[in-house]
């Protein structure tokens, strides 16, 4: 209740003080009226929520898709036919036609590097092949299991791939007939045309995965963060998207990059400009009301107006803490979650 009296005279005495100031302004202005005084805050009530207190500092950020390994052409001739960009390729789709064969994506972290065929040494990339025409059912009834062994199974399963392919059927692979990517890709800027000659080494085009990412740098100013941390990326929009931190990369002894991983909606764009909310201090399961409850107590520190369930209100003096989104950490004699407090609107 004193918290309410001492509004209510506040109130009082700078409608006084106005007055006043409206009769020396009569005097002097020749009774021109003086500007009225401003109604004091509306007051409303809230209530103490148990919550989990987070203070955020925002960096800057950019928003596109994760990198992945280069496509490298090994074929040699005439590009006949290339993907559109923003075209996805996925494991046995066509990456583009090199006098009208097709070069085929399949899955699998080692390049090609040689041609398949009978009599080749085993190697991941024997491995590789198989998985694909395993799961691209070509090797049904053959085998069902990736050894690595270049035999008569495999080329009888490359042999289906070939005539399904509208390929010439010989049951043996030339070098760059095949591309080995460890994931589906996104196409993107070309660097070559239909057309254009074709050789080893070339990248037709850029490549992406279809995960969005935010990429953000890191200084010294920043606070420290971890993978597996939570953020928040504020898209240009204003709309905010969760995220998670799923590597950090030093790029110096005093700087490095974090890269962040949506789990919203964030558009198709690439080079997005975003910012992204970094952890500075947490307060785990405590005790807050908004900040605008708080009052300053004359004789130092903070209180609360607290409504007692019979209507009654009484001031009780609290300690702060963490000062975090609109709200604060608060602590005090019959403080808890549910209590009512008078707030200003």
């Amino acid at each position: 209740m004193r918290g309410r009296l001492r509004r209510s005279a506040l109130a009082v005495a700078l409608a006084a003080a106005a007055l006043a100031g409206a009769v020396t302004a009569v005097a002097v202005r020749g009774g021109q009226a003086a500007p009225a005084a401003p109604a004091p805050p509306s007051l409303g009530t809230a209530t103490v929520v148990r919550t989990n207190l987070v203070s955020t500092a925002l960096t800057g950020g950019t928003l596109g898709y994760a990198p992945t390994r280069p496509v490298v052409n090994q074929a040699t001739g005439i590009y006949t036919w290339l993907p559109r960009p923003g075209a996805r390729v996925r494991a046995g789709g066509v990456l583009y036609r090199v006098d009208d064969t097709p070069v085929t994506l399949m899955a699998g972290a080692v390049p090609a590097w040689r041609p398949f065929g009978i009599g080749m040494s085993d190697g991941p990339d024997v491995r590789q092949l198989q998985a694909g025409l395993i799961a691209s059912h070509f090797a049904d009834g053959l085998f069902t299991t990736p050894t690595g062994y270049y035999d008569l199974a495999t080329a009888d399963a490359v042999e289906r791939w070939q005539a399904a392919r509208g390929l010439t059927v010989t049951g043996a692979i030339p070098l760059g007939q095949v591309v080995f990517l460890p994931t589906a890709i996104l196409v993107g800027g070309m660097n070559v045309a239909a057309g254009e000659a074709a050789s080893p080494g070339q990248r037709p085009y850029q490549v992406t995965t279809r995960q969005r990412t935010v990429t953000v740098p890191l200084n010294p100013t920043l606070p420290p963060a971890a993978v597996g941390e939570s953020v928040s990326i504020v898209l240009p929009t204003q709309a905010t998207v969760p995220g998670t931190i799923t590597a950090i990369s030093p790029v110096s002894s005093t700087s490095g990059q974090l890269t962040v991983t949506p789990s919203g909606a964030t558009g198709t764009g690439v080079n997005v400009q975003v910012q992204v909310s970094l952890a500075v201090q947490s307060a785990p399961g405590v005790l807050a009301v908004p900040v605008s409850a708080l009052l300053a107590l004359a004789g130092g520190g903070y209180g609360l107006e607290v409504v007692t369930p019979s209507g009654a209100h009484r001031l009780v003096g609290v300690a702060a803490g963490l000062f975090a989104s609109g709200q604060v950490q608060v602590s005090g004699p019959g403080i808890t979650a549910g209590t009512r407090v008078v707030v200003a609107q």
